[in-house]
């Protein structure tokens, strides 16, 4: 597994500002932060560092990377989240950009089905 970075305060902090309108809420995740719709649950966007990533969908994410747009976002090595692409610092240096990134992930993540909530195993007594 590869080591996780450095988490980029300064661009949470942006990222939080551009979304702070937006029906979204932010947890905690691969040791940085991630944006969750609060529609379905669905998780669009995170911070990695100084780069952020985005949910585009399998097909977006496939032409975006050959066409070298985007980098693959493999947070764990060797295990790319099929969905996602990495954009860089330079690739959302401009907030019109980012604010476009943050909006066609929130579109894509926005049309998926609700997360199923998660159940609760009950533990039995022993007495």
């Amino acid at each position: 597994m590869e080591a996780w970075v450095k988490k980029d305060d300064a661009l949470i902090e942006r990222v939080a500002g551009l979304l702070s309108v937006a029906p979204v809420h932010r947890k905690n995740m691969f040791g940085s932060a991630a944006w969750f719709l609060e529609s379905n649950g669905m998780m669009f966007a995170g911070a990695w560092g100084e780069a952020i990533m985005v949910r585009v969908g399998a097909k977006r994410t496939s032409e975006l990377i050959e066409s070298g747009m985007a980098e693959k976002f493999d947070p764990m090595g060797g295990r790319p989240m099929r969905e996602y692409i990495l954009l860089d610092s330079e690739r959302i240096a401009e907030d019109d950009v980012l604010i476009g990134w943050l909006d066609e992930a929130s579109e894509y993540a926005g049309a998926l089905p609700p997360k199923p909530n998660k159940t609760r195993s009950r533990k039995r007594s022993t007495s």
